[in-house]
């Protein structure tokens, strides 16, 4: 009888505040340990770290929903969190931060050794508890590197001392957008006008000029814009613009040679893969590059070359005034000439493999196919039987039946699926839903523009019914939850809210297909590998292949003699790809029941949550 009595106890206010304080001891010293592990960038943990904070501070309240609300996106705006920042929390409440990561055995397990009966409330009550320790470990983590932590003896005492008081609101600092900060690299002023003749023999051009590198950014980026050199993507160029400012001292215009050529190609290669150089704008880079390690976490040979071809472009726009050669016909700084090893870009050690048709048909078993429960419960085999339509459903789909990219599928307009074509199609352009910098955009290559017919298991499966209701609800993108925000959008938004789910439904199922050498493994591209696999076949003729693929024709026959769209027409052409495809595409759909079409609520599609298989 007194055992039963003290069976009855409730979680008391000692016994609560008992778990917060431990749980929040044990998991700041665990993250601060992640800080002094040399493969973690510091920085990027610190980013982690404050969006964690949040989707943790979210997940500790009653109710089991793992959305972020209208409500929450204002609140965490408010809190110093930019878009950007409030899709990652989105993320993180879904992947990481959620109440299904703590352990509900853990629980009870605890509350038994407290003398607590485990109830489900007193284990929701002490999940809430750990979730808000976790909370709080996180908010203190995000200021690890603050100056007056790292100058104190006690770092952690320093942190806890930062703790929220009673009813404070978890508030950050706004992040400054990196590209807008110029290298802070402490130089005296220099004006921007003033030019003198080059009579010093060392100087490569033809007149001196004083103003820095980095104040002739804006005008790099103007004129090459206006060149056609670059229409879109700008933030990327002048970030790249800005780092060799920083590496190279961000000197007068005038003392540039070529030696900062090799400077930066250097510099750009001691640098690790994850690396973000505008976060250390604000510090030398001599006194940075101190901090790199040498790993197998290096750049990529042509990340690098890319980064130098787009210093060559600016280069050739300032030889026109600034960095005009004293030399006729030379340049004064050849990022062109910059040298490197023999490498391959793909190659059998880097490449990524490639998935099989029977991962595709386990893949294509998940719930989201053949029924299962709603939002966030997409990929759970225990859930209802109801089937939803929306990127989730259909975009896997087409990228096996088309082995189109997925931007291309993700970033497709309503108007761009022809339904009512004799050989219904879609067009894959450029258009105003992947425009970037005021610029439509989607089309790689010239050859990536292309119009593919929609092989017979995708207009099965009702694929001109959801077009229609998506019509009707008055969208323009074929995936309106994919553009929902400007911080993350098309493929990339795809691949946080719903496929990184899809990989661990297949990883339940197979083993993931995985480069040994590398550690890459089979990703949403290898999809596209799969398709042109199928054509890999002697009578598979080449320039189809080629069309289909959005690859370059070769040969002279297939560039300049081969006009059959001209000569026979659309349909017949489209007819005679889509009889190829079907000749030569594996099917993997065979036991889809097609569905009448249910749309979710715009904010609600798409997002899957975790898949939970049927137990064995």
């Amino acid at each position: 009888m007194g055992a039963y009595f003290d069976l009855d106890r409730t979680l008391e206010p000692a016994m609560l505040k008992g778990l917060f304080e431990t749980e929040l001891t044990v998991c700041l010293g665990r993250l601060i340990d992640e800080f002094h592990d040399p493969a973690n960038d510091p920085h990027a943990l610190v980013q982690r770290y404050r969006t964690h904070a949040s989707a943790y501070d979210i997940a500790q309240r009653p109710g089991s929903a793992i959305e972020l609300t209208d409500s929450h996106r204002d609140q965490l705006a408010q809190a110093g969190h930019d878009e950007h920042d409030i899709e990652w929390v989105a993320c993180d409440l879904d992947r990481y931060c959620g109440k299904d990561s703590i352990d509900d055995e853990t629980m009870a397990l605890i509350a038994e050794g407290l003398g607590v009966e485990a109830t489900p409330a007193v284990i929701g009550r002490m999940k809430s508890i750990h979730l808000q320790a976790q909370a709080e470990a996180h908010r203190l983590a995000s200021h690890y590197l603050d100056d007056d932590v790292q100058a104190a003896f006690d770092q952690e005492d320093l942190l806890m001392q930062k703790r929220r008081g009673n009813g404070e609101a978890l508030t950050f600092a706004a992040p400054t957008p990196a590209i807008t900060q110029a290298p802070a690299i402490v130089i005296p002023a220099a004006s921007n006008d003033i030019s003198v003749l080059a009579e010093d023999t060392d100087c490569p051009f033809k007149r001196h000029h004083s103003a820095r590198f980095s104040t002739v950014i804006p005008k790099i980026i103007e004129l090459a814009r206006l060149a056609g050199h670059w229409t879109r993507n700008l933030e990327q160029y002048e970030r790249v613009l800005r780092t060799f400012a920083w590496i190279t001292g961000d000197k007068p215009l005038g003392d540039y040679n070529h030696a900062d050529v090799a400077a930066y190609k250097n510099a750009l290669l001691r640098m690790p893969r994850d690396y973000k150089p505008a976060k250390d704008f604000g510090r030398p880079f001599e006194e940075v590059s101190k901090t790199f390690k040498v790993t197998d976490n290096a750049r990529s040979i042509n990340t690098v070359k890319r980064d130098l071809s787009y210093m060559s472009t600016a280069h050739d726009i300032l030889a026109e005034d600034e960095w005009a050669p004293k030399a006729a016909n030379t340049k004064a700084l050849d990022f062109s000439k910059a040298k490197f090893g023999k490498h391959k870009k793909v190659s059998p050690k880097t490449a990524r493999p490639v998935w099989t048709v029977p991962h595709m048909e386990s893949l294509f078993s998940a719930p989201i196919w053949t029924g299962g429960g709603g939002h966030l419960h997409r990929l759970d085999a225990r859930g209802r039987t109801e089937v939803y339509h929306d990127a989730a459903y259909w975009l896997p789909l087409l990228l096996y039946y088309t082995h189109a990219t997925v931007n291309e599928i993700a970033g497709l307009r309503v108007d761009e699926v022809r339904i009512d074509d004799a050989v219904p199609n879609i067009v894959i352009k450029d258009n105003d839903i992947r425009a970037e910098d005021g610029f439509d955009g989607g089309e790689k290559n010239e050859s990536r523009g292309r119009t593919l017919p929609l092989h017979g298991e995708i207009l099965r499966l009702r694929f001109a019914d959801y077009v229609r209701a998506n019509q009707a609800e008055g969208h323009a993108a074929l995936f309106p939850e994919l553009y929902l925000n400007q911080a993350r959008v098309g493929g990339h938004q795809f691949r946080n809210i719903a496929w990184c789910h899809m990989m661990d439904w297949i990883a339940l199922h197979m083993e993931v297909p995985r480069n040994r050498t590398s550690g890459k493994a089979a990703d949403m591209h290898s999809i596209r590998a799969l398709g042109s696999s199928f054509y890999a076949k002697a009578n598979a003729p080449d320039l189809m292949r080629a069309d289909i693929m959005g690859h370059a024709r070769t040969g002279t026959n297939a560039l300049h003699y081969s006009k059959r769209m001209e000569s026979h027409g659309m349909d017949q052409v489209l007819a005679e790809y889509r009889a190829f495809m079907a000749d030569h595409i594996e099917i993997a759909t065979r036991k889809l029941w097609p569905h009448p079409i249910h749309l979710l609520p715009l904010r609600h599609r798409s997002r899957t949550g975790k898949p939970k298989a049927l137990a064995r």
